[in-house]
Formats: structure tokens, sequence, C-alpha cells
């Protein structure tokens, strides 16, 4: 496709327009939206880890549902399209040491009420690839929620359709109360994109991580991160 008909496409796009007559970074925000009204997956006040999270069109969601005595926590390798003062952004890829790490020191002691993953693998035309990097981005996004989710707390994995998937969902599945599978009207039609809503987490000790205990720490002061990546998802 040229980039004359690209951008002629995207002109078209009705949530594209929407997007920008409200001043957000991108068009995933109404997915976002949509699955806030469903099934009000961020608590006003919580915490909210949102991963490959550039430009920001979830993040800006995820910030205004937490409010003001909430934050988000931004993670990605490109920089947000967007400044509010709830917002944290590390930037990183999500299968860097440094994370953790980092995550640690925004939480100090605490945990997230919600994990969100927007997270893609890089375009390719070897069909293989593409669902073994799909497959590391689920697992790794998966693997952050185990370790930093509180017990109760919910997770948005978004996925496109491929054999494996289902196992994925099955075996995420018993560490939640309920898994939900849900395409939103703002996804693009012929996409294989699908969100996996995990809620109520149960907690415990998943892949050797410790046992998650509820969320009762704010960071006293947000800051932003910065943290040097190779990958982009």
């Amino acid at each position: 496709m040229t980039k004359e008909r690209w951008l002629q496409r995207r002109s078209e796009d009705p949530y594209w327009r929407m997007a920008k007559e409200r001043g957000l970074p991108s068009r995933a925000a109404f997915k976002l939206e949509e699955i806030q009204r469903r099934w009000r997956v961020m608590p006003r006040g919580g915490r909210v880890l949102d991963l490959g999270a550039s430009p920001g069109g979830m993040t800006a969601v995820a910030a205004e549902a937490v409010g003001e005595e909430g934050f988000v926590v931004a993670v990605d390798v490109e920089p947000l399209k967007l400044e509010r003062p709830n917002i944290v952004f590390i930037k990183a890829d999500v299968f860097e040491h440094r994370l953790v790490r980092e995550l640690e020191n925004v939480l100090k002691g605490g945990f997230f009420d919600t994990v969100i993953s927007d997270l893609s693998p890089r375009h390719s035309g070897d069909y293989d690839l593409l669902v073994q990097q799909q497959s590391d981005l689920l697992a790794r996004s998966r693997e952050l929620a185990y370790r930093f989710l509180r017990r109760g707390g919910n997770m948005v994995l978004k996925a496109f359709e491929h054999p494996t998937l289902r196992t994925f969902e099955r075996e995420t599945a018993t560490s939640f109360r309920k898994l939900e599978r849900y395409v939103p009207k703002s996804s693009k039609k012929g996409s294989s994109e699908i969100f996996l809503i995990y809620l109520g987490y149960k907690g415990g000790v998943q892949q050797g991580l410790p046992v998650n205990i509820q969320n009762t720490c704010m960071p006293e002061k947000l800051t932003a991160v910065n943290t040097a990546s190779t990958f982009r998802a």
C-alpha cells in the first residue's frame, strides 16, 4: 500500500477522526473506552500498568478513568504523545530485566489494580515468526501481571487469533475468576484482533513469583523513568 493510499484510508476512518477531534493520541483509546464501559476494569483511584502504551491512546483513557487519586504507569520504547500529572512514563522494552526494578521503585511495595497490554509483534511476512512474537508478548504481559497485579485485579490483553491462542487463554484463565473474549466495535474491519479480559485475579504463587497481597501503598511522587531499550513490539 502506498503512503498516499494509507493516509487516505486513515482520513476516512471515523475513529481516527474522532480521536483527532478529541485530542487523543490514537484510535486505540476507543477500544479501551468500550471495555471500561462494559466491565469497569479500572477503578477510580486505581493504579494501572499500560504495556505498549505509545502513542498514548489507551493511556489517556486509563488516566481519565482512575482520576487524580490514581495513576498510570505507561511502558514503551517510543515516547508518549501526552503528559498528565497522574502518568508515569518508563521508556523500556517489556523484556528488559530493569523494568521490574523500575516498577518496584514506582509502586514502593504496592500492586496494580489493572494491567493492560496493547503490545503487538513486529510486522513480518513470516507467519510463524509473528505467532511466536505474539506468544512471547502475551507470556511476558502475563508474567508481569502475576508479579504486580493485586488479588482481585483485572488484566486486559490485546491478541491476534492464531492456533495456539486458546491454549494460552485456558492456562491463564485458571488464575482469574472470569475470562471474557471481546472484539471492540472500534477494531478495524478484517482484523484478527481480539481482547482477552481477565477479571478477578486469584493471586497466589505463579511461575515462581511471590504470593500477591492487597495494594496499600501509593507512590509519594510520580516521576518519569527512562530506561534504554533495544526491542520494539
